[in-house]
């Protein structure tokens, strides 16, 4: 089995020196949500309303894998 090896954004020390909001919008703004906001929406108009805050789900998503919380 091979071992793939990715280039990382930032360094360990980089992401130790800042804030968690300068963290965090680092990160995400390395990261195209567009795409994966467009995958997760609701489709149809038809059923529930949609009343969820898509884009703050996906932002909490990377913000829980970055501090490493428990889902």
């Amino acid at each position: 089995m091979t071992i793939i090896r990715q280039p990382s954004l930032f360094g360990i020390q980089e992401l130790y020196d800042m804030a968690p909001p300068q963290k965090y919008d680092a990160i995400i703004s390395t990261i195209n949500l567009d795409k994966i906001y467009h995958a997760v929406t609701k489709k149809s108009r038809l059923g529930a309303p949609e009343e969820l805050n898509y884009a703050a789900m996906i932002i909490s998503i990377f913000v829980r894998y970055v501090e490493r919380i428990p889902m």
